[in-house]
């Protein structure tokens, strides 16, 4: 999980690291901080397979054009991250996590597939959703806070 010798530090991040560096933001900046890292080689950033029906279900619920979504899942595959695959497991706990803590301003059905796919591979969720960032204890996970990144630090201060 933390960089040791050469390796590069892992993270798990969700679709709002894309977001923020493909769309703009308040978090544009450190979007971009970390998508620096990862190209060079300090990050090792890894996604749930769910992170591309994520990113197209909120921009056909923003009335994107299916060609700005195709442009869009196309400069997503720019950026280095490497997808894990869904399995039963992981989808059988996201959804326990979404009986659990899901619902309006809680933990979205998206969001449970990201936290449980970080837990499954024991990997830092870094996130901007202040849900998980505040309750990540409970969902078991660590989430490191997007709005918090220091480039080349390895990240922002940890939620447990």
């Amino acid at each position: 999980m933390s960089g040791r010798g050469n390796a590069p530090r892992s993270l798990l991040v969700d679709a709002d690291l894309f977001f923020y560096y493909l769309r703009g933001g308040t978090l544009e900046r450190q979007a971009a901080d970390v998508i620096r890292d990862a190209g060079a080689g300090r990050l090792a950033l890894r996604t749930s397979s769910e992170v591309y029906d994520d990113a197209i279900l909120a921009l056909r619920s923003d009335e994107y054009p299916l060609d700005g979504i195709r442009e869009f899942l196309s400069d997503m595959r720019s950026i280095p991250h490497s997808p894990v695959p869904m399995n039963a497991q992981v989808a059988a706990d996201a959804i326990s996590l979404y009986m659990d803590f899901g619902g309006r301003r809680r933990l979205s059905y998206f969001d449970s597939f990201h936290v449980a796919t970080a837990r499954s591979l024991d990997l830092p969720l870094l996130t901007s959703d202040g849900y998980i960032v505040k309750n990540s204890a409970k969902l078991g996970v660590v989430a490191l806070d997007l709005a918090k990144w220091k480039p080349s630090s390895g990240g922002g201060d940890t939620a447990h």
